[in-house]
């Protein structure tokens, strides 16, 4: 997969492909069927998909006091959309000159123009240009020359898949639904910095990780998680949380106690994979009971590992 964030870099020598322009946002269910359908036109022409998406949030292009939480970074986008058989993504930073412009502007200049467009996948909603006036109908009225087409929404369960949708999910701490909308387990990467290393006092070390700023964190609690550390996995607890019982801070602490591991991990990259949710963050009366409640979620954590194991 080739990856450009500026159009000027591209250069498809005259040869047509196949459009599809969104967030795509965690790449979720709703979001698969529109770049299979993508990945099956290039296919069946032979020529390539490209997905032309954005380095930022319109949001934060809009209202940029106010900070835009999202499901994938672009790195971890860039990784989805790699495995699913997309030829070429374009990040273009959302600004003033995306913002303004008009639906034909936006065609001419960019569909036609740059990426020479002969097919355009539309998700259900989707739209582009100013005031969102860009659409599948919008095309087949002014380009009949371009083949469009609309992928209806995704339905699990009776809900449209969106990505407000699971990021409420995982607001609510919901995440076995989470990954039933994402189809794949969500996850948070980042690098393990060092704590005030109070567990490893009471025979629980943590390896807390410095996550994205505008990365969606699910809400308070402990999880039972799959991890990666140099692509070998291993299995924990992981509490997000402020530890009220051990500190009077509001900081908001990634933790996570390997299961069965006793390595010196600090400074390398660990990806955090949320299996299922095991409790609510508590604040307890006592130190001793703490430790006790870890000695049961531990026991908790290897139930669910050995189950894992027996079905696997």
């Amino acid at each position: 997969m080739k990856f450009y964030h500026s159009l000027d870099d591209l250069h498809l020598e005259g040869l047509p492909s196949v459009v599809t322009v969104g967030m795509f946002d965690g790449v979720h269910l709703g979001h698969l069927a529109v770049l299979k359908k993508a990945v099956q036109i290039s296919e069946e022409n032979n020529i390539p998909s490209i997905v032309l998406t954005f380095s930022n949030t319109p949001a934060s292009y809009f209202q940029p006091e106010k900070l835009s939480y999202q499901l994938s970074t672009l790195e971890e986008k860039k990784v989805l959309l790699n495995k699913l058989g997309i030829d070429i993504v374009i990040a273009l930073a959302f600004d003033s000159y995306i913002a303004s412009l008009s639906a034909q502007q936006f065609a001419d200049d960019i569909l036609v123009g740059k990426l020479n467009a002969k097919h355009i996948v539309f998700g259900y909603d989707n739209h582009f240009g100013h005031n969102r006036e860009g659409s599948k109908e919008y095309m087949d009225l002014h380009y009949p020359l371009i083949s469009t087409y609309r992928i209806e929404e995704t339905m699990v369960n009776n809900e449209i898949v969106s990505s407000s949708l699971v990021k409420n999910y995982i607001q609510n701490g919901k995440i076995e639904r989470v990954n039933q909308l994402l189809n794949y387990p969500y996850f948070l990467n980042g690098i393990v910095i060092k704590g005030d290393q109070l567990g490893r006092t009471i025979g629980f070390p943590t390896a807390n990780i410095d996550v994205e700023l505008t990365k969606l964190v699910p809400q308070k609690g402990v999880y039972f998680t799959r991890c990666f550390i140099d692509d070998q996995v291993y299995y924990g607890m992981t509490n997000i949380g402020i530890r009220p019982t051990v500190t009077q801070s509001n900081e908001l602490r990634i933790e996570t106690h390997l299961l069965n591991f006793d390595k010196d991990i600090y400074g390398q990259q660990l990806r955090v994979e949320f299996v299922s949710r095991m409790r609510d963050e508590t604040k307890f009366d006592s130190f001793p009971q703490l430790v006790r409640q870890l000695e049961i979620d531990k026991e908790d954590a290897l139930n669910r590992l050995t189950k894992i194991h027996i079905t696997s």
